[in-house]
């Protein structure tokens, strides 16, 4: 078995872990990440994704976002517990999560993400939702694009592809919902 890579180039905005895995914050650009940084990083944005989600299913009134939130947080409970393995193990075996892909209607672009107070919207959290899941899909396509040839790209090219459905999938319900008059 040859040994994992050290280190893989990942581009991603806003911050980064340094060797002894303190926060350090950043403006938009490429950070290195060792294998572990990297992996540890990502559970960490599952981790949050989870947070939003399970936020958002104890506050949104609207039965359909409600649910959607509800197998998002789930969903986000697999990723977790996939990279925690990985953070272990040099390769971990995906399964396809039967979601279909879909094109995305690049709302996290129209749409202004704003902090969540106590008397957030169903509509704020969903717009909030959707600019946490176009963050996921960025950084998984850039670890993937930065660990080919990797044991790990397999993993992260399809942790990007679950994210890309979640987000189309409340693009589909948030244009549903709030854009059927347009």
């Amino acid at each position: 078995m040859s040994p994992t890579p050290k280190s893989a180039i990942i581009g991603i905005y806003g911050w980064a872990l340094d060797k002894e895995g303190d926060r350090i914050t950043m403006d938009a650009q490429e950070v290195c990440y060792t294998r572990e940084g990297a992996i540890s990083k990502a559970i960490e944005m599952e981790t949050e994704s989870f947070s939003t989600y399970q936020k958002a299913y104890q506050q949104i009134k609207e039965r359909r976002a409600r649910e959607l939130a509800k197998e998002l947080a789930l969903d986000e409970l697999e990723h977790k517990y996939t990279l925690e393995k990985a953070f272990f193990e040099e390769t971990v075996a995906l399964h396809d999560s039967g979601d279909k892909e879909g094109p995305t209607m690049k709302l996290s672009m129209l749409l202004e993400d704003k902090p969540l107070g106590p008397n957030a919207t169903d509509q704020d959290l969903m717009i909030h939702s959707i600019h946490e899941e176009k963050r996921a899909v960025d950084f998984y396509k850039a670890m993937a694009t930065q660990c080919v040839g990797a044991p790990m790209e397999a993993m992260f090219k399809r942790l990007s592809k679950d994210e890309e459905s979640h987000l189309a999938r409340l693009e589909t319900l948030y244009e549903d919902i709030y854009m059927k008059d347009m």
